[in-house]
């Protein structure tokens, strides 16, 4: 049931504080990393009964309960506003364009089954009951322009231009936030998307070699016009001047304590991957942080949404490694569990 907005904020923090209490992130998400089987980790992390398959199917059914439980939750959550402000429901659109990748994929490939999509209704600006007209799909939605089914070669750039346009659509909502958060709320953002542009730059040149002029093409912008002092681009712009083995240039950098250690005598390298966890860790730091700041506003919601969705990853990292048969010390360094500090 609706809510104004003094009681749906209240209640909301309380609620979610309750619910973030037993949350598996941070020292907590050790116990998803120690459970030595799925049957153990499927306890941890539902009330039901685990279904009967085998464990390979059980580590898809898990990854995607988990999934459809952190978004329904979200969703009880963000239900209890009558007018959610738009920054709410713009990261929850995050799995609206993500589904039009898929889907864009499976029609591709001629696929006659819609691929499994993450249901956010009554949020959805992607009409999915139209399957498998994509045009009707998309139609007077913020996507319309994906309106035909794309060639394999059109995809990347497809992908592309729908992550750019959600980070546009979170950053416009940010801005628009009418809330004693809204300034913090947005250095939080913005420094996210700096680093995302600088590991997706990393990324870029490490595993497809690509030069300078191609990687800007390929980064996240505020605005349309692409500009190369754009507050989120112009940091992973001054990197692509560094060379990725050039401890020199990158110990200058202003995250330079993201960096994967340094030893002289020893051949260093730029790690993304390194970088990735540090900066996440610290990210979800943060954001428990604002969490209580602001407690009779939107932001414990904004900081409820990213500190599960880090739930989320610990749990797939968690039962892909059982799947694989990982040793946990291993799953655990790979998701990045560890003290980071500033």
């Amino acid at each position: 049931m609706a809510m104004d907005k003094s009681a749906a904020d209240a209640y909301v923090y309380s609620k979610a504080s309750g619910m973030l209490a037993s949350s598996y992130v941070g020292r907590r998400a050790l116990r998803l990393f120690n459970a030595r089987s799925l049957q153990e980790l499927w306890s941890l992390v539902f009330k039901s009964e685990m279904p009967v398959v085998p464990e390979t199917v059980l580590v898809k059914i898990l990854q995607k309960d988990a999934g459809a439980k952190f978004v329904s939750d979200y969703i009880k959550l963000l239900s209890n506003y009558e007018s959610p402000a738009d920054i709410l429901i713009s990261l929850l659109h995050f799995y609206d364009y993500d589904n039009i990748k898929e889907i864009g994929a499976a029609l591709c490939f001629s696929e006659r089954t819609m691929p499994d999509i993450v249901n956010i209704s009554p949020f959805n600006f992607v009409k999915y009951s139209e399957w498998p007209d994509i045009k009707t799909m998309t139609a007077d939605s913020p996507v319309q322009w994906y309106d035909k089914i794309p060639l394999i070669c059109e995809q990347q750039a497809n992908d592309y231009r729908l992550d750019g346009q959600y980070v546009r659509e979170i950053w416009n909502s940010c801005h628009a936030l009418k809330s004693s958060c809204r300034d913090e709320v947005l250095r939080l953002i913005t420094e996210k998307f700096k680093i995302d542009n600088v590991l997706w730059a990393l990324r870029l040149r490490l595993y497809y070699d690509m030069e300078q002029e191609d990687v800007v093409q390929y980064l996240a912008y505020t605005t349309d016009e692409r500009r190369t002092n754009d507050i989120i681009v112009s940091d992973a712009i001054a990197t692509l001047k560094w060379s990725t083995d050039d401890w020199d240039s990158w110990r200058k950098w202003k995250y330079a304590w993201l960096l994967n250690p340094h030893e002289d005598g020893v051949v260093w390298n730029v790690d993304p991957k390194w970088i990735y966890n540090a900066y996440k860790k610290l990210y979800v730091k943060k954001a428990y942080t604002l969490f209580h700041k602001y407690p009779f506003t939107e932001c414990p919601l904004i900081c409820y949404f990213i500190i599960k969705r880090n739930e989320l990853d610990n749990i797939r990292t968690a039962s892909e490694s059982l799947r694989l048969n990982i040793p946990a010390a291993d799953a655990i360094a790979y998701a990045g569990i560890t003290e980071v500090k500033k």
